[in-house]
């Protein structure tokens, strides 16, 4: 089936028709909006096998991690259907010490939100992913715009929304897919004036590109952007020490997660030049050798790929790479090798590689320690590894780093993110556009509200 973009008529359509139900949807009352959720979540379930089957062949991920992020799916829309019971979502809160006039402020919803989904989850951040669902449960119509690498699984989840609209007697245009392999479909939803909050994951260029015509609009807008992230992980010398091999270990298997592929993924290794010894970097060669080296999602994002890994061997010293795999769009692990000098001298090697790509850092003392903390742009997650032995220089090291990140990971990776009600997904830029909220968890919804004074 041929799935053409849609024309700039099309868009403009698309928006007028969100605004002009905009009123009638965020109306609605909880349980009449719970119920959409579970009754989109009962249609995705009646088409678990068609579903698995077109992203299993538009992606490449396998079946196996389909279907883990479709029961992931299911659950934080069950989740999000139970918040109107657990909570008064848009409640009043009155203020009894007011001696000028009865006051209360009230959270309503901003209006049509444009959703811009990600590559790497075609079900979980995507058509009926976090971003819409959420915007749904805070009363906002929702246009999305299809991934051009999955354009037939975002069909099919469209249709599964479109059929519990039906069902739920909500109002027709409360969601609608626009399809574009160009990126003016896009651009021009973002420039709509009628478009009132924007969700975006995807890469730096991409999200700082649409952030910037946001910024040129008449009326900026919220822009809620999750872009590229480093993820730096410090491994204190005792750490290292007591704990090398495994260590060594579990940073490939992080980095080779699902090919690379997570925005979570560890782009830096951070250790004391002391901590590297011979029989570290023999572990750190054999955990890459013993690691599988998978299919990357698509032929583009394997040639992005394979261009940052190039870029980077013209730069750094290339410590070891998996076997080398003829077959097609294998993504190869690759770790490079400098020092903490070259790292800080060189901004541009911080650049993310999405792949199964990382660099391990020489660290010269305790103080480029913190020198290289200091200059970390914000990222999603930082890690730390240490013992009891390291807490003087930990001590030092998590205030730094707790400014630079939106998840702080103590001895441990951070792939791997559970959606729940003390979930935060974000981080201060290029993290996120925004590092007060999350766009994966039941915290979600509160991007797209606003407060309302109401006086008298």
């Amino acid at each position: 089936m041929s799935l053409s973009d849609a024309t700039i008529e099309e868009v403009d359509q698309a928006v007028a028709c969100a605004d002009a139900c905009f009123q009638h949807f965020r109306k609605s009352s909880g349980d009449h909006r719970a119920n959409f959720l579970r009754q989109i979540k009962e249609e995705l379930k009646g088409e678990k096998e068609t579903i698995l089957g077109i992203a299993d062949h538009e992606t490449a991920l396998g079946k196996k991690r389909l279907s883990m992020e479709f029961e992931r799916t299911l659950g934080e829309i069950e989740n999000f259907s139970k918040l109107f019971k657990e909570h008064d979502l848009f409640q009043a809160n009155l203020d009894p010490t007011d001696s000028r006039g009865k006051e209360h402020i009230q959270m309503i919803p901003l209006g049509p939100v444009a959703v811009i989904g990600a590559c790497n989850f075609p079900l979980a951040i995507s058509v009926v992913g976090t971003d819409t669902i959420s915007a749904f449960v805070a009363g906002c119509p929702v246009i999305v715009k299809s991934h051009p690498g999955h354009p037939q699984t975002c069909q099919v989840l469209a249709d599964a929304v479109y059929r519990a609209i039906a069902h739920s007697d909500m109002p027709p245009h409360c969601f609608q897919l626009l399809h574009g392999q160009k990126k003016e479909v896009t651009q021009h939803l973002v420039r709509h004036s009628g478009i009132s909050a924007i969700a975006f994951t995807g890469s730096l260029t991409g999200g700082s590109a649409l952030h910037a015509i946001n910024q040129e609009r008449k009326e900026p807008v919220p822009f809620y952007a999750e872009m590229g992230s480093l993820n730096p992980v410090f491994a204190l010398p005792h750490a290292v020490e007591s704990g090398g091999r495994e260590l060594a270990k579990d940073y490939v298997q992080a980095v080779n997660l699902f090919a690379g592929q997570m925005c979570t993924k560890p782009g830096a290794l951070f250790i004391l030049q002391s901590s590297i010894t011979e029989d570290f970097l023999k572990a750190l060669h054999e955990a890459i050798q013993g690691q599988a080296t998978l299919r990357m999602l698509n032929a583009e994002i394997h040639g992005t790929y394979e261009a940052s890994c190039l870029r980077l061997e013209k730069q750094i010293e290339l410590f070891c790479s998996s076997s080398k795999e003829t077959k097609k769009e294998k993504g190869r692990i690759k770790i490079f090798k400098m020092e903490g000098n070259t790292f800080l001298q060189n901004k541009s090697l911080r650049a993310e590689a999405f792949g199964p790509c990382s660099m391990l850092v020489s660290v010269k003392d305790e103080n480029q320690f913190l020198e290289i903390a200091e200059s970390l742009d914000g990222s999603l997650t930082a890690s730390l590894h240490g013992t009891r032995k390291d807490h003087r220089l930990a001590e030092r090291i998590f205030p730094i780093l707790e400014s630079k990140t939106g998840r702080l990971l103590y001895n441990g990776f951070p792939p791997g993110v559970v959606p729940g009600i003390a979930t935060h997904h974000g981080g201060p830029w290029p993290g996120t556009t925004d590092s007060r909220f999350t766009s994966i968890g039941k915290q979600g919804y509160q991007r797209f509200l606003r407060p309302l004074i109401r006086q008298n």
